[in-house]
């Protein structure tokens, strides 16, 4: 049986919860409490079990400001999602995609609300540098409550590249 490994791991983006499997990066969430994590990430792996352990979220940082990305971990996502957060990790440090050049890179050019809805509900933030993606009318809607934070991850990377 598959084990997941868990941290709760600070970060300059504050404390992050980090899960890895055998295959990478496997959920990393900033503001989710324990048992919703478990929750999730029973529902995403259902043969596995999620196991406390010592992790540095070293990659975190790395991935904040424009570093490698790590592997990632993507089964138990929806087909469409993993196409997008495949997409998106293409997308280089500090530069930018809109919504609708994600849906047709993933062959659904007229699927920019729901390239969108994926970004919304993306487990593996930062690394699936879902920052990246903006909306074409403004480039700083959406991301939750937090563009000024999307603003800023993507000056540290021009800075950094």
């Amino acid at each position: 049986m598959p084990t997941l490994r868990f941290a709760r791991v600070e970060t300059a983006l504050g404390p992050m919860w980090v899960v890895e499997s055998e295959l990478g990066v496997a959920h990393s969430t900033r503001s989710e409490p324990l048992d919703a994590l478990l929750s999730a990430l029973r529902r995403r792996f259902p043969q596995s079990v999620p196991m406390p352990d010592e992790l540095s979220g070293e990659w975190v940082e790395a991935a904040i400001t424009g570093g490698p990305l790590p592997p990632v971990d993507l089964r138990g996502l929806p087909a469409f999602d993993t196409a997008v957060y495949r997409a998106v990790r293409e997308v280089p440090p500090g530069e930018t995609e809109t919504y609708g050049a994600v849906a047709a890179i993933v062959g659904s050019p007229m699927a920019a609300r729901a390239v969108g809805n994926a970004m919304a509900r993306c487990p593996l933030f930062p690394a699936v540098p879902c920052h990246r993606v903006v909306r074409a009318s403004d480039g700083w809607s959406g991301w939750g409550s937090e563009p000024a934070l999307k603003r800023r991850l993507l000056a540290a990377e021009r800075a950094t590249s």
